[in-house]
């Protein structure tokens, strides 16, 4: 596979970067460059670097297709699935792992539904597994 040129996404954001730049050059014309750091020292993030981590979000947010929407907000139903899966596959062996009742613990307190009423309909349908199991083994979130 050969590939020609810049996709447009791809040219989106570097045009993008290029005008926050040139805005940030013009905005701040008489601000003095900061000293090399000195040996031992660190140097923090400048401005310049906080500024393209954010257009370039943005500029993923912004070209973030409805099926990749669907597909992130998918991922941590599918992860609590993936957990219960490997609960199951332990207590088939004997008595079911110890990280394994943790990692379901971590996950039930930190799962949020998604904004999609389909996906919320599996997603709570995950979540009242999940607890399931938990109370089977007296652990509570």
């Amino acid at each position: 596979m050969q590939i020609q040129g810049v996709s447009m996404p791809v040219q989106m954001v570097l045009n993008a970067l290029s005008r926050s730049d040139a805005a940030l050059r013009l905005a701040l014309p008489k601000m003095a460059m900061p000293e090399a750091p000195q040996q031992g020292q660190q140097a923090g993030p400048t401005l310049q670097a906080a500024t393209t981590v954010h257009v370039l979000l943005a500029a993923a947010t912004a070209l973030e297709t409805p099926k990749d929407k669907r597909r992130r907000e998918a991922r941590p139903a599918a992860r609590g699935l993936e957990i219960l899966e490997k609960l199951h596959a332990a207590q088939v062996k004997g008595t079911p792992d110890e990280a394994v009742l943790d990692a379901l613990t971590q996950w039930a307190a930190v799962f949020e539904m998604p904004d999609d009423p389909d996906l919320a309909d599996i997603a709570r349908d995950i979540e009242l597994r999940v607890r399931v199991e938990l109370a089977k083994h007296d652990r509570t979130v």
